[in-house]
């Protein structure tokens, strides 16, 4: 709990998670251990990768297994301190992969996921329930 109560920390509030594989993995991985904590779209079956423009943002990587072959994803609850690019998520609006292993407003009229809860403009980053 933080130090003063009326701070609300988002970090980790009903998660769940689940194993993808990792695209490319035996050969060239798509994603490794320095995109823990961004963003990811789902791009076959049961495969992750950073994702292109405008794509379904999936959930958030949290963690890749020791053989860089599995990617473990955050598909539900709160995804915190998510970085964004672009044009800044909206409170109250979905996100969108914006194609560089961030998110940004999802648009009225393409495919998008969650509800953001807050945008740090000075981080660039956002918190978005899933």
């Amino acid at each position: 709990m933080p130090a003063d109560p009326r701070i609300i920390d988002n970090e980790e509030q009903g998660i769940l998670v689940l194993p993808f594989n990792i695209e490319n993995a035996s050969t060239t991985p798509s994603l490794d251990e320095s995109d823990i904590g961004s963003p990811v779209a789902l791009t076959a079956n049961n495969e992750i990768s950073e994702g292109a423009d405008d794509e379904v943002f999936l959930g958030k990587l949290l963690g890749i297994s020791d053989d860089g072959q599995v990617g473990f994803v955050q598909v539900k609850g709160v995804c915190s301190d998510l970085p964004y690019s672009g044009t800044a998520p909206v409170i109250g609006w979905p996100v969108q992969m914006s194609g560089d292993g961030t998110v940004d407003k999802g648009v009225t009229s393409g495919v998008t996921r969650g509800f953001t809860l807050s945008v740090d403009t000075s981080a660039s980053t956002c918190d978005v329930l899933l």
